[in-house]
């Protein structure tokens, strides 16, 4: 009888050991479905959404965005290029592979002098339990 309530305590424990392990990693890894678009002072920040599910890029400045890409690092190739956002335009997006791609735009116009702003975007699979 001892033998079995110490294999019952021992499946209990492990049970609640990944329970809450899974539920830690869940937290770790938060997703975006939004991507907002704002020159800043901050050179390169990181998103992280899931691969295949729909994200919504938009531009939340009050000026129009200029020469917006996104291009696949390991390839180098560019997945969107969108020439002027105008404030408040979104569309939405959905990668399909994993990696690691960067988004630049401009504030300003080509003629003018100005520094891109870029952003990361780490595309990550769904993992299973």
């Amino acid at each position: 009888m001892k033998k079995n309530c110490a294999k019952q305590n021992i499946w209990l424990a492990l049970f609640v050991t990944v329970w809450v392990v899974a539920g830690l990693e869940g937290r770790a890894e938060s997703t975006n479905t939004m991507i907002s678009l704002s020159p800043s002072v901050q050179q390169l920040e990181t998103v992280v959404v899931t691969k295949n599910s729909e994200v919504q890029v938009s531009n939340d400045s009050v000026t129009t965005l200029y020469s917006f890409t996104v291009i696949k690092i390991s390839t180098g190739k560019r997945m969107v290029s969108i020439d002027n956002m105008k404030p408040s335009a979104s569309f939405n997006i959905a990668f399909d592979r994993t990696g690691t791609y960067v988004a630049c735009y401009l504030n300003k116009s080509k003629k003018a002098l100005t520094q891109n702003t870029c952003l990361q975007i780490d595309v990550v699979g769904l993992r299973s339990i």
